[in-house]
């Protein structure tokens, strides 16, 4: 081969290194940032700013969401395992006694998981100001209607 294509092929040859570590660069910067909008997006600390609460309130409120979420494991253990159960008799279809209990069940246990959340939040709002109930009650739709919200 003349130098002439050695020369064009090391010019390829280095093109493609480059824009490999280009690319390897960009990909590890774009992996990080689904990350950090995760943690945004469920930092509640967020809220607490925008509710406007003074720091024994955040201590407090953060106190109740521990007892929340304790109390609260159970019954979601409970769910998971009855739909679960629901969804191993697939073969016998909804007209099934035993399919139906079980849909019975899950919508009791489903009652009783947004009872104790509304109770949460209404225990949370006694804590606030009647101007930081207000912008609470605005807040409060948004945070439980989105996505990903449990840990």
């Amino acid at each position: 081969m003349s130098q002439t294509r050695y020369r064009w092929m090391l010019f390829l040859v280095i093109i493609l290194v480059a824009s490999n570590i280009l690319l390897g660069y960009l990909l590890m910067q774009t992996g990080n940032q689904p990350a950090q909008k995760k943690r945004k997006g469920n930092d509640v600390s967020a809220w607490y700013a925008e509710v406007g609460l003074e720091q024994d309130q955040i201590d407090t409120f953060k106190i109740l969401k521990e007892e929340y979420f304790n109390d609260m494991k159970t019954l979601w253990s409970d769910l998971r395992q009855l739909k679960d159960s629901l969804y191993q008799q697939l073969d016998k279809g909804v007209e099934d006694s035993s399919s139906q209990n079980i849909l019975l069940m899950i919508s009791q246990k489903n009652l009783e998981a947004d009872s104790r959340t509304f109770l949460h939040f209404t225990k949370l709002r006694k804590f606030c100001t009647p101007t930081q109930q207000a912008r609470f009650d605005t807040i409060i739709p948004k945070l439980i209607n989105r996505t990903g919200r449990r840990r």
